[in-house]
């Protein structure tokens, strides 16, 4: 996707953070750290197949209120709202929050917390029916959300029956990242009253794959609600080839 135009913030606490508009395919793109973090249509709607993956996911089952750790752009944010959800989105950087209400239409009704997501998870008194973890420096989970107090805490702000999403992002095909900490949450009490750890494949090297875990046994394939006016192909041949695959030995 070529990029027409740079519009850099200022630096700290994480970095600069660009948004780059492609004037001939229409998009705008929140980069931070040389990751790729969002990206929008002329009309609003993500191009990014993970994206409507973990909508599709979220709406298939009742809910009522998710939480958000990492906000980029703010698009699944808006769409879950749009869609009648209580949606409230923690990130490290307030400068997210401004740039998603500002250039992607982030929705003045989310709660929008500036802080570290763990130590929310930790300390809220809130119990959420949806917990999606979206956190990334460039393109990599930052640690704290891989390791056993991370499960912990997830699960603690979870109501009975809660589900929990993750988005990984794999550098090739043998990259075991999302098999690793989908094994760290299995070993941490994931699997207890019911639970279930799956993961959601794209295909192909470089990729994001999604880690369900908690009452998510069931849940299908989820359906493409959204479609957006730009590369429209590439974004349905991704989506609609995701599958669910058994978690390997990493």
């Amino acid at each position: 996707m070529p990029s027409n135009s740079g519009q850099p913030t200022q630096q700290p606490p994480l970095g600069a953070i660009k948004l780059r508009r492609d004037k001939r395919a229409g998009t705008l793109t929140y980069v931070l750290k040389g990751g790729h973090q969002s990206a929008v249509d002329k009309n609003g709607v993500s191009v990014d197949t993970y994206i409507h993956a973990l909508y599709g996911l979220v709406v298939q089952r009742p809910a009522k209120r998710v939480l958000m750790i990492g906000c980029g752009g703010g698009l699944l944010g808006k769409m879950l709202s749009d869609a009648g959800l209580d949606v409230t989105i923690v990130d490290i950087d307030a400068r997210s929050f401004t740039l998603a209400r500002k250039h992607f239409g982030l929705p003045e009704k989310i709660i929008c917390k500036t802080g570290d997501g763990l130590a929310f998870m930790e300390k809220t008194r809130r119990r959420f029916d949806v917990l999606i973890i979206d956190a990334f420096i460039g393109e990599n989970i930052p640690p704290q959300f891989t390791g056993p107090f991370f499960a912990r805490a997830a699960r603690r702000c979870l109501a009975a029956g809660g589900r929990m999403y993750i988005n990984v992002c794999l550098s090739t095909k043998a990259d075991l990242r999302a098999d690793k900490l989908a094994t760290r949450l299995m070993e941490n009490g994931w699997l207890q009253n019911g639970g279930a750890v799956r993961l959601l494949d794209q295909r192909g090297p470089a990729r994001n794959c999604l880690v369900l875990a908690g009452k998510v046994k069931g849940q299908r394939r989820p359906p493409l609600h959204h479609l957006p006016a730009t590369d429209r192909a590439r974004l349905k041949r991704e989506f609609y080839g995701m599958r669910f695959r058994p978690v390997e030995e990493a």
